[in-house]
């Protein structure tokens, strides 16, 4: 379940609970520059295997993703169609987490629907190999740090470089935890 504004402010007025990068000052509700836009134009130019990953069989594993520099998340709007987005993902403790927009299309479709399939890919969203299922959802912010120490670990200087541009922009990003398990059979 995707935590609401509310619960995440209560979480960071709490003692002791310290934001994940100390140095990001987000404005509520705040988006990268054209992000809608440049999400339109991906998704028009998005390669075949991007649309058919739903269909795959799914025998992929959160190891394979370990071994791959992208994940391919795939969420599911309310009619059932899926919509899929290449991003960062390191795993720990048998879980993966990714770092998104709050605003994102991503975290609205979690809101309803806390089902993923996640596979190995390429930078523009090319399938490396077979999905597997699981469930999503945004960390509170007392959890955060654990989710910024594994995705800097895993990405270095590169992903930090990137990050530090979100904190002056003042994106408002949050924290995915992905738990690899089979949906409910009554789910898909």
């Amino acid at each position: 379940m995707v935590t609401d504004d509310s619960e995440r402010r209560e979480n960071s007025a709490r003692p002791g609970t310290h934001p994940a990068r100390p140095g990001a000052h987000p404005v509520p509700g705040r988006r990268l520059p054209a992000a809608l836009f440049g999400a339109r134009m991906a998704a028009r130019s998005a390669p075949a295997g991007l649309r058919t990953i739903a269909d795959a069989p799914r025998t992929g594993s959160a190891e394979q993703i370990a071994r791959h520099k992208r994940a391919l998340l795939t969420t599911f709007r309310r009619d059932g169609t899926p919509v899929s987005t290449p991003v960062w993902a390191a795993l720990a403790d048998g879980r993966l987490y990714v770092r998104s927009e709050r605003a994102a299309g991503k975290l609205k479709r979690l809101r309803n629907d806390p089902r993923v399939l996640l596979a190995p890919c390429t930078v523009r969203g090319k399938p490396l190999g077979a999905p597997f299922e699981a469930h999503a959802r945004a960390l509170a912010t007392a959890e955060e740090p654990l989710a910024e120490r594994v995705l800097a670990n895993r990405y270095g200087l590169g992903r930090e470089l990137f990050e530090r541009a979100m904190d002056l922009l003042r994106v408002d990003m949050c924290f995915l935890e992905i738990t690899p398990g089979a949906w409910d059979s009554g789910s898909g």
